[in-house]
């Protein structure tokens, strides 16, 4: 299956940023087009999940307890922990607080909405996509798992502003998968000429840590494309060259697709044969 966390463009009436914000800014953080790029995976009968929600609105690559208490109005009143990851330094949290450096907010968000965006989006995005890796192992005896994602071309300046390669695959540092899914899915993006890393810059976040489990053959692995390859990072349109990297996605998904039937001895049968698509 492939989730798409980042690829929301709906953005909820009480989202509440800054209104001098301007759309490019506020969707920064966003993969946008991400789902766009492997469109075929319902054609190839793969299951998918796409968050319909924006990525700075909440984040379900976080941990649900990754909150800056800076952020609520009445953090005392807070009903869970504050264990805020090291993105709490650019505003990357489980409510993110800055798109590339720029502050999302000029106020401060209720403990009421927090928990609205927590109960309502987060967890029911993680319900569904258990949901639909349960039935893949109901199925099959074993689920595969591509997560789909996006970088700017440049590091965030906090984090010394090197570029990036132009794909990045994420696999916990081998830990969220056999490393031979890794390799082959570097392999098959090389094999396009792209400039290949393997747990360069994202090693994978909260989907690939609770989704992960090679030793019960559930596996995941990230993959991060930047996007100067395929749009405009400031103004966030596709560019020219859109179209090829489309084409490569969906040749590098199907070869993958082939590559897991071999393995698994399940050739033809990789599909998910009752449901291919869940939104949340």
């Amino acid at each position: 299956m492939l989730s798409f966390p980042h690829s929301g463009d709906v953005y909820p009436e009480d989202f509440g940023y800054d209104p001098k914000l301007s759309f490019a800014e506020i969707d920064h953080p966003s993969d946008k087009y991400v789902d766009e790029l492997f469109g075929n995976a319902r054609a190839l009968g793969l299951s998918t999940i796409k968050a319909n929600f924006p990525r700075a609105y909440v984040d379900v690559n976080r941990h649900q307890h990754d909150i800056d208490a800076a952020m609520l109005d009445d953090a005392e009143a807070w009903p869970g922990r504050f264990l805020p990851s090291g993105s709490v330094e650019v505003g990357a949290t489980l409510f993110w607080s800055k798109a590339h450096g720029t502050p999302i907010y000029d106020r401060k968000l209720s403990v009421a909405e927090a928990h609205h965006r927590l109960s309502c989006y987060f967890i029911p995005y993680h319900q569904t996509m258990t949901r639909i890796v349960e039935r893949l192992r109901d199925q099959h005896g074993q689920a595969f798992i591509v997560d789909c994602h996006s970088m700017t071309q440049f590091d965030h300046e906090l984090r010394g502003g090197k570029e990036r390669p132009e794909i990045d695959i994420g696999t916990r540092n081998g830990a969220s998968c056999d490393p031979a899914l890794a390799t082959k899915m570097a392999e098959l993006f090389a094999a396009r000429g792209y400039d290949v890393g393997m747990n360069k810059r994202f090693i994978g976040d909260e989907i690939t840590l609770r989704y992960g489990w090679p030793e019960i053959d559930q596996h995941i692995l990230q993959v991060e494309l930047r996007r100067d390859l395929y749009m405009n990072e400031a103004t966030r349109e596709r560019s020219g060259n859109f179209a090829k990297v489309q084409a490569d996605c969906a040749w590098v998904l199907a070869e993958f697709k082939e590559f897991v039937e071999r393995r698994s001895g399940q050739a033809g049968r990789a599909a998910d044969t009752s449901s291919n698509e869940g939104e949340a």
